[in-house]
Order: C-alpha cells, then sequence, then structure tokens
C-alpha cells in the first residue's frame, strides 16, 4: 500500500499515513524500515504493509506523486533574499505565506522606529539569521520545514 505521512511526532515516535485509498494508519518509528531515509516527516510519500489496523515495513516511495500538501513550490533561493534584502518588512513572510508574521514584521518595524530604531533593529536581525538559515538548509530540508510543516519563525 502506498500513502502519505500525515502526522508524526518526534515526543510519542509515533504517527499516521493517509493511504492512497483514503485510510488512515497509525505507524511507530520502528517501524521506519529505510536505513537511507531520513526519519519519518510530514507529508513523506511511503510504501507500507497493512497489519491489523497499523502500518508497518515503512519505506519511502521512490514513485513519489508531486506533495498534495505543499500547494505551489516555494524557492528558498527566493526566500533566503528577500529575508536578507528586504526582511525587516516581512517580505520573505508574506512570500511563504505567513500573513501574520508578515504582518508582525512590518508593525516591529514601523513602530520601532519610535523608541530608538530598537524594534526596527530586534527585526532587521531577527530577518538577517531567518536569511541564512534559509540559504543553508538543503531543498529538501527548506521545503519540509517551512513549507509542509509551516514553521513561522526561526
Amino acid at each position: 500500500m502506498k500513502g502519505r505521512v500525515l502526522t508524526y511526532s518526534p515526543q510519542d515516535s509515533a504517527g499516521v499515513i493517509t493511504a492512497d485509498d483514503s485510510a488512515r494508519y497509525p505507524f511507530a518509528e520502528s517501524e521506519w524500515k529505510d536505513p537511507d531515509a531520513p526519519a519519518p516527516y510530514r507529508g513523506a510519500y511511503v510504501d507500507f504493509v497493512i497489519q491489523g489496523n497499523a502500518a508497518t515495513e515503512i519505506y519511502l516511495a521512490v514513485d513519489a506523486p508531486p506533495a498534495a500538501t505543499s500547494g505551489k513550490r516555494k524557492e528558498k533561493i527566493v526566500a533566503g533574499i528577500f529575508a536578507l534584502a528586504l526582511g525587516p518588512l516581512g517580505i520573505h513572510k508574506f512570500y511563504l505565506g505567513y500573513t501574520k508574521a508578515g504582518i508582525i514584521h512590518l508593525l516591529v518595524f514601523f513602530i520601532g522606529m519610535l523608541p530608538l530604531f530598537l524594534g526596527t533593529l530586534a527585526i532587521s536581525i531577527i530577518a538577517l539569521i531567518e536569511g541564512i538559515i534559509y540559504l543553508t538548509k538543503s531543498d529538501e530540508e527548506f521545503e519540509q520545514t517551512y513549507v509542509i510543516g509551516k514553521k513561522q519563525w526561526f
């Protein structure tokens, strides 16, 4: 059977796979059998065996279709350049689809100008750090963390 990892909790070492037939199967991390693959992650397309009501013998599927959860592919280079060049304005947050975080960036930037530019300086440093983080992650890691995983802050 094939499907996608719907949820995974490293703390519990367990998750849920939604199969191509729309059924859901819980799994334990110990069933992740591919030694060359990263640990289970949300959105991973997998091949597995159904045993009772659980997924077992889980491997990353080689013939993965495009992830339905990621929507339009976001480029880490574009997000990184936005963060480095226009970071204090939150443009990288808007690009990644994090409207609330983008608005927070804008507000801190403009309101931070009043008391000695401290807020503006702080949000500029945050944006610089985020830009460096975006650019140093692998494409897969960036996609998993910021597009599929929707991590809004570094």
